[in-house]
């Protein structure tokens, strides 16, 4: 029995993986707390620490039977084989989940003129183009409506547009 990593549709993790258990299957979503906050209240959230996927125990030969569940796009190929994630692995995503602060990693990778909105914060709601990038964590937008250049947090903000690069080589 192998792990492999199955790539769900958006915000169906659990969904899968309660399925899956159902099917008699060890499965395994890393999950992470977060503050979610709404017009009235903040409450922390549980939500998965890798957005769209979920790590099963199977038989590789059996992997045909993983498509029998409502919300799974594909598996996780490399290479043109399943890959197979080692056990060392899936208990480092287990010591993860358990980490009382955990600093979350963007995989977004912005650029110079990027239209983004900020989801966080004072500013929430405001959208703008990345001017400049500080460092791994900060990104200087400019407010369009305020006319103001403000230096905002990484995980605070969602690309709305990433900027198209033209080759002018032709």
């Amino acid at each position: 029995m192998n792990w492999i990593a199955i790539y769900t549709r958006s915000r169906h993790e659990c969904t899968v993986a309660r399925q899956l258990q159902k099917m008699g299957y060890e499965v395994f979503v890393p999950m992470r707390r977060e503050l979610h906050q709404w017009s009235d209240r903040k409450h922390f959230v549980n939500v998965p620490l890798i957005p769209s996927y979920v790590f099963i125990k199977i038989q590789l030969n059996l992997y045909y039977r993983i498509y029998e569940v409502s919300g799974v796009v594909r598996i996780i190929m490399f290479n043109g084989r399943i890959a197979i994630i080692k056990e060392e692995e899936i208990e480092m995503l287990r010591k993860v989940e358990n980490c009382k602060k955990l600093e979350l990693v963007s995989t977004e990778d912005f650029k110079k003129n990027d239209k983004v909105e900020i989801v966080n914060g004072k500013f929430i709601g405001l959208r703008g183009s990345v001017v400049n990038i500080r460092d791994s964590r900060k990104v200087g937008i400019i407010i369009e409506e305020i006319g103001y250049t403000i230096i905002v947090d990484k995980e605070d903000i969602q690309l709305i547009q990433k900027r198209i690069e033209v080759d002018r080589t032709v």
